[in-house]
């Protein structure tokens, strides 16, 4: 079991945009839910039973009560069913059962958003998918991304995003097909580092029935997005032996299903991203250079948010926003504090730390704006990691401090880049979001006239 939970594990760190992942014990009771887009769902399924969630499933209908039944995986098995929002919800699912010194004791589901429909037939939220201005920035790099995702969105080319984990290469990746012709075709989300190795050839190829011991006929993933895009998510963690093999349907354009004998030939634009530096993954031999070639003929690189600085207070409002229609908050923002931190921390999990840190922070704020004790998470990365704040500033947890006195170097030395690069206070002050009156305050704190 602690085999399946671990792999189990690295799928939920994994979770993208439109997935959603669902554990059930053996009598068919959800355990656990993570839905990243849909973050009301999981609350929904928690201690319901899975016929009771999906009520248009039946025994026979569901994944997740055939995995229980039989002890055999199912792979991606395409599913229409009505959840108790009525809507209509057609997914991908990859189940697995999961057992206990040989005792099935429960079942993972994989499932990967296709398409969401209400109860009156209209797409609700762009299929969960994101569109260009859902990439928030001012920052002129980022800006220039989105006019080249403007200007490949109807190529057929492959393309290859890279750049650090959480940075938002998904979110790109929806963009470039929400931007294209094929919007209204399938948007198929893969991440390659979360497929067990022994189902990696049936997701992608597909099977025929008899294959092997409990295959049935099931699509790959070429042919579910076929006339779409597909998108491979951490190609670098791909066996180099799966990467021949998909190098060789890349360049034939069509696929043969495991145990199968005629090639299906698919329409599907292929986009690929990584979290390494492709030079890295070029010398160490762990992406083939044909395949590498042949992926990228548009490569896109997404800058970290420490390079950003621009966009820090401007993506925190966003979350803020977010959140606050999603939970019936009316936070107004972070106190100048927060922000101070927010402006200077080193963001190594990037966007994507951020946006967790203020859910967290939600579920600790009792005022209208956030303080320090409500971005913990935060405030313990800053405790207890010795991490730069800022790549042009010095390392300044060589000693033991306390966070007030963390607080009070970052702003320090803040202030002083502000001053150094501006022509006045009052520039200062716009760069660091505060009146002029409270930078006064804060030069005559730190002794810096």
């Amino acid at each position: 079991m602690l085999e399946i939970l671990s792999q189990v594990q690295k799928i939920i760190d994994m979770c993208g945009d439109n997935t959603e992942i669902v554990i059930c014990n053996k009598k068919g009771i959800v355990e656990y839910s993570a839905c990243q887009y849909y973050t009301h769902l999981p609350a929904l399924l928690l201690g319901e039973h899975i016929l009771d969630v999906y009520p248009s499933l039946t025994e026979e209908t569901s994944t997740i009560m055939r995995a229980l039944k039989t002890g055999k995986s199912i792979v991606n098995e395409k599913q229409i069913l009505t959840n108790s929002e009525n809507q209509q919800i057609t997914l991908i699912s990859t189940t697995m059962p999961i057992f206990e010194k040989g005792e099935l004791i429960g079942a993972v589901d994989y499932g990967r958003f296709l398409k969401i429909i209400n109860s009156k037939s209209t797409e609700v939220e762009r299929n969960g998918l994101f569109e260009l201005d859902d990439i928030i920035t001012n920052n002129d790099k980022m800006l220039m991304l989105k006019d080249q995702i403007k200007m490949v969105a109807d190529s057929n080319s492959t393309v290859l995003i890279y750049g650090e984990t959480g940075t938002g290469k998904e979110l790109v990746a929806q963009s470039i097909h929400t931007s294209s012709k094929r919007k209204d075709k399938p948007f198929v989300s893969q991440n390659c580092a979360a497929i067990p190795s022994n189902l990696f050839e049936s997701i992608f190829f597909g099977t025929e029935k008899g294959s092997f011991t409990g295959a049935q006929t099931q699509k790959g993933l070429f042919e579910f997005a076929d006339g779409g895009t597909l998108f491979l998510d951490e190609i670098n963690s791909m066996d180099i032996s799966m990467q021949v093999k998909l190098l060789k349907v890349l360049e034939d354009k069509k696929v043969r299903h495991i145990g199968g004998h005629k090639d299906i030939p698919f329409d599907v634009r292929i986009i690929c991203a990584t979290n390494e530096k492709l030079e890295d993954l070029l010398d160490s031999k762990r992406l083939r250079e044909d395949l590498y070639y042949r992926i990228s003929i548009v490569k896109i690189y997404i800058p970290p948010l420490r390079q950003r600085k621009d966009d820090i207070l401007l993506l925190a409002d966003y979350f803020i926003q977010k959140y606050n229609n999603q939970m019936n908050r009316n936070i107004r923002g972070l106190s100048e504090m927060v922000k101070s931190i927010f402006y200077s921390w080193n963001w190594p999990g990037n966007v994507r730390e951020m946006k967790n840190i203020i859910e967290s922070a939600f579920n600790h704020a009792g005022g209208d704006e956030f303080l320090l004790k409500d971005v913990h998470e935060l405030t313990r990365s800053i405790e207890y990691k010795s991490s730069t704040l800022n790549d042009d500033t010095e390392d300044i947890f060589n000693e033991t401090i306390n966070l007030q006195n963390a607080v009070d170097k970052y702003e320090k030395e803040l202030i002083q880049q502000a001053i150094k690069s501006t022509n006045s206070l009052t520039e200062a002050a716009n760069k660091l979001t505060i009146t002029p009156q409270s930078l006064n305050y804060k030069i005559t704190k730190h002794n810096l006239r």
